[in-house]
């Protein structure tokens, strides 16, 4: 599914049309749906361009979907912080988010939503059973926005999860409708290489650090998605790249303008300690590169990456174990605290019913993948059309170049 490039004058400073007035707007990642109303002026243009395509974005309601009413929050309505520090608490993850519980009763539930450093809080309340939740939201600027956008994450994701959906760690690049996902251990270059394969060979975007695999029923052919998040680009894969000079000069939500840097000298490493990164919302990236989205694609390869500063060259090995794709599989898929943004862990919806058959079906389909091991150093920057295309031989995939 292909965007449209928007101008790389993107971030703090657009300008976006605002409406007035209430409106009303269904919100999916198939076969997951909710119907939003929003009180806010501008809070349906913030969180469409944070989330748009890979969540979809109507301008009608879904009947009979759960519904979701944005409110706006009086400040006096936020309990001091006392009382969120002695409420119960349901904290996932160090980093956040944190729910704060001052009601959870079989007739109502109450929450503040905070803890994460660049969201501000919420007030959500909810009557279980009810399919419908009602969310105090501070103003419609972004660290409201991506409150609201992660909570509607985690709502669509429980509608996906409590089915059996199947969410991964990783990255994804799509040709012809088919993707190839890199999973492995955090660092190890798989963002990179999507940002590459992308960006030097024509590949469509699917996601840059989760993708949900989903089927309709046991039988049916899964389909992979990307779930939109940040996209992170290491400022040593910009040295010589097309796209560096675009985002040096672009407004980027998350940098101000002196606080980049891609030198060509810019240390190219996987090491978290070493290495310097840009992020760009997924409506920047597309504008900055004109790269396409994939929605809705067929998981046809796994690439296990190891990327290694001091390495020449690379090797691309095959692997032919079903026990060594299974155990890639297992560290990657996700679950416990790493679903704290793709879950309703307090059950402000009505749980689905659970299909462990079509779980399982989407497992075995990601099992029996082709798969392969991928060693590289810097020299793959340097020739990367020529590496991907060996890569995605290796996995027999048609077009090979891409």
């Amino acid at each position: 599914m292909a965007v449209a490039p928007l101008p790389p004058e993107t971030g703090r400073r657009r300008t976006v049309p605002r409406r007035t007035g209430t409106e009303v707007f269904g919100l999916s990642l198939p076969p997951a749906k909710l119907t939003v109303r929003s009180e806010l002026p501008g809070l349906r243009e913030t969180v469409a361009a944070l989330v748009s395509p890979l969540f979809e974005v109507t301008g009608s309601p879904f009947p009979g979907a759960p519904r979701l009413a944005l409110v706006p929050r009086d400040d006096r309505a936020l309990p001091d912080p006392e009382r969120l520090r002695t409420a119960p608490q349901l904290l996932l993850h160090p980093e956040g988010p944190r729910f704060a519980v001052l009601a959870h009763s079989p007739d109502r539930i109450v929450l503040v939503r905070d803890g994460e450093p660049d969201c501000e809080p919420l007030i959500i309340t909810a009557v279980p059973g009810a399919q419908e939740v009602t969310v105090q939201v501070p103003g419609a600027g972004l660290p409201s926005a991506r409150a609201v956008v992660r909570l509607l994450g985690a709502l669509l994701g429980g509608r996906l999860t409590g089915r059996g959906a199947v969410f991964l760690h990783g990255s994804a690049v799509a040709s012809g409708g088919a993707s190839v996902m890199m999973l492995g251990p955090k660092h190890r270059g798989k963002s990179s290489l999507a940002f590459l394969a992308v960006t030097l060979c024509g590949a469509d975007f699917v996601s840059d650090d989760t993708v949900v695999a989903w089927a309709e029923h046991s039988a049916a052919p899964p389909v992979l998605r990307g779930w939109p998040k940040r996209v992170g680009i290491g400022t040593a894969l910009l040295a010589g790249h097309p796209a560096r000079d675009a985002f040096l000069r672009a407004r980027l939500r998350r940098h101000r303008p002196e606080s980049r840097d891609a030198s060509p000298d810019a240390v190219w490493s996987a090491d978290p300690g070493e290495r310097k990164r840009l992020f760009a919302d997924l409506d920047e990236f597309t504008a900055l590169t004109g790269a396409k989205v994939a929605t809705g694609t067929r998981p046809a390869g796994i690439v296990v990456p190891r990327a290694d500063r001091d390495r020449r060259g690379w090797r691309i090995e095959r692997v032919t174990d079903v026990t060594d794709v299974a155990g890639v599989l297992g560290e990657a898929v996700l679950g416990g605290p790493d679903l704290r943004h793709f879950t309703d862990h307090l059950g402000l919806l009505p749980r689905p019913r659970f299909e462990p058959d079509v779980r399982a079906a989407v497992l075995g389909t990601l099992h029996a993948l082709p798969c392969v091991r991928v060693e590289y150093g810097p020299d793959a920057n340097a020739d990367f059309t020529r590496f991907w295309g060996e890569v995605t031989a290796a996995l027999a995939l048609p077009g090979g170049s891409r």
